[in-house]
């Protein structure tokens, strides 16, 4: 199952430019299905805003909530204000679970959010979603010597939930054979505050572990005691870094700027996948789009799919208590949805394909004030 460096290369190169150690050996390829997909060539969803209509925009915008997609938008802010002249748009990242909170409260004018909200949650009116981007939710490890680490669901399940607890367990070398596991103790690394980075990782080993997963799934989860918890994905970053011996999700972004190792995950198809550009755009393609703009390429079959491929939303209401505000909101989702998109690849993300991208921008005129 490992016939090339190519996938991980191309994740290093697209990420900040970064090599090295993101380069991992894996399949790469596409799918398809018979239900209504995304498509795997990203290209213009409609036309960006002039520069005209951006500097007329008077109506600031405050947006909190999910940190996976942070580094994206405020790449994506930067570039903005810098037309509009002023810091029109902010974005504080908090997690997805305070940024839907705070949507509800009114206290941002919308919400990052990688998962969607649960059945108790409320809003003040009608919301609708937006998707940005996509990007993989990494495996990251720390075992100083340990190179191209395979994992598969179960063993991932059974690491998480703290039933393998050193790293020459018969499971991790199962699925790394011929290789040198250390006897080093298991430290797992997990989000402490409401994320939907946490919420995509354990609905993925929900569906590609069933048997093996124990803790269910959502925002936040029971972990065991022996495990240990950071905010936000740079933090957890930062705590596998500095761990001898740790293991933990976390976006490809921070684990690349932490110069983490990552894991090559075993997806649908039995291929061991390193997380890329490619093996987004794979899973994408397997994913059912909904009416209202979600859908979950967790777990996605196809060739070539990164398993562990997660989706993230801006989340606005439809109708919008200031008429200037309605403006800002519809034009600057415009710019995310066209001129933003080309900020994706160099920050380890994936921009939306055509057809998704393209729902999501017709459906800013939804937007009222």
């Amino acid at each position: 199952m490992r016939k090339t460096r190519l996938v991980g290369c191309v994740t290093a190169i697209l990420v900040l430019g970064l090599a090295a150690s993101a380069c991992s050996k894996s399949d790469s390829g596409s799918s398809s299905s018979t239900s209504e997909k995304t498509s795997t060539t990203a290209a213009s969803a409609g036309a960006a805003p002039s520069d005209s209509s951006i500097t007329a925009l008077t109506a600031k915008l405050a947006g909190g909530g999910a940190s996976f997609p942070d580094a994206f938008y405020q790449a994506v802010n930067a570039d903005f204000n810098k037309i509009a002249g002023s810091e029109l748009v902010t974005y504080a990242k908090s997690g997805s679970s305070d940024g839907r909170k705070q949507l509800a409260a009114s206290t941002v004018d919308f919400a990052g959010s990688d998962s969607l909200p649960k059945p108790e949650e409320t809003f003040k009116g009608p919301i609708l979603y937006f998707p940005t981007v996509a990007a993989p939710i990494t495996v990251s490890y720390n075992v100083a010597g340990l190179k191209d680490l395979q994992l598969s669901p179960d063993t991932i399940a059974k690491m998480f939930q703290g039933e393998i607890t050193s790293w020459d367990d018969a499971a991790i070398k199962a699925d790394n054979p011929g290789a040198t596991l250390p006897a080093q103790k298991v430290v797992v690394v997990h989000r402490s505050d409401g994320s939907g980075t946490t919420s995509n990782f354990t609905k993925f080993l929900v569906a590609a572990s069933p048997a093996a997963w124990k803790l269910g799934s959502g925002d936040t989860v029971n972990w065991p005691a022996s495990t240990q918890g950071a905010e936000k994905n740079s933090g957890v970053a930062a705590l596998i870094g500095q761990t001898a011996g740790a293991v933990g999700y976390v976006d490809l972004a921070d684990s690349v700027k932490a110069k983490l190792s990552i894991a090559l995950i075993k997806n649908a198809n039995g291929e061991f996948i390193a997380p890329s550009a490619a093996g987004v755009q794979a899973a994408l393609a397997a994913a059912e789009i909904k009416p209202d703009l979600t859908y979950n390429p967790l777990n996605a079959a196809g060739e070539g799919a990164y398993p562990i491929t997660a989706p993230t939303w801006i989340l606005v209401y439809e109708t919008q208590t200031d008429a200037a505000k309605a403006t800002s909101l519809r034009t600057y989702l415009q710019y995310m949805l066209t001129t933003g998109q080309k900020q994706a690849g160099s920050l380890g993300y994936a921009s939306l394909p055509t057809d998704l991208a393209t729902k999501a921008y017709d459906q800013v005129e939804k937007i009222k004030g």
